[in-house]
């Protein structure tokens, strides 16, 4: 199992000099799978020939056993939910974060 997180968010931390994940709580999510993130920071929807096989190579595994975290672009956001649906028969399993359950909820979806 595993939870594949579209895109690694980071910010700067001005106290420390340093950059740090700008959403912590992902570590959360390690009780449904390994935490696998698909695109780097740096990775935007301008140039998408290598984003799309980033994400293809990524994500060419996805499977009933998987799940998806939406964090990042929202262009790649929405590349990435396609190309899980189209690799897993159009079924996804997204987790949301939940503020009032402090936790990420299961929200599954049959896309196509």
């Amino acid at each position: 199992m595993t939870v594949y997180v579209v895109q690694k968010q980071m910010r700067y931390n001005q106290e420390t000099g340093r950059t740090e994940p700008r959403f912590p709580t992902i570590s959360k999510a390690e009780r449904f799978g390994d935490i696998h993130y698909c695109l780097s920071p740096n990775e935007h929807p301008f140039n998408l020939e290598p984003v799309l096989g980033h994400l293809h190579g990524a994500l060419s595994g996805f499977s009933d056993e998987d799940y998806l975290i939406l964090v990042g672009n929202p262009v790649l956001l929405g590349l990435a939910t396609a190309i899980a649906s189209h690799y897993n028969d159009g079924k996804v399993k997204f987790l949301q974060w939940s503020a009032k359950e402090s936790n990420y909820v299961l929200l599954p979806a049959e896309i196509i």
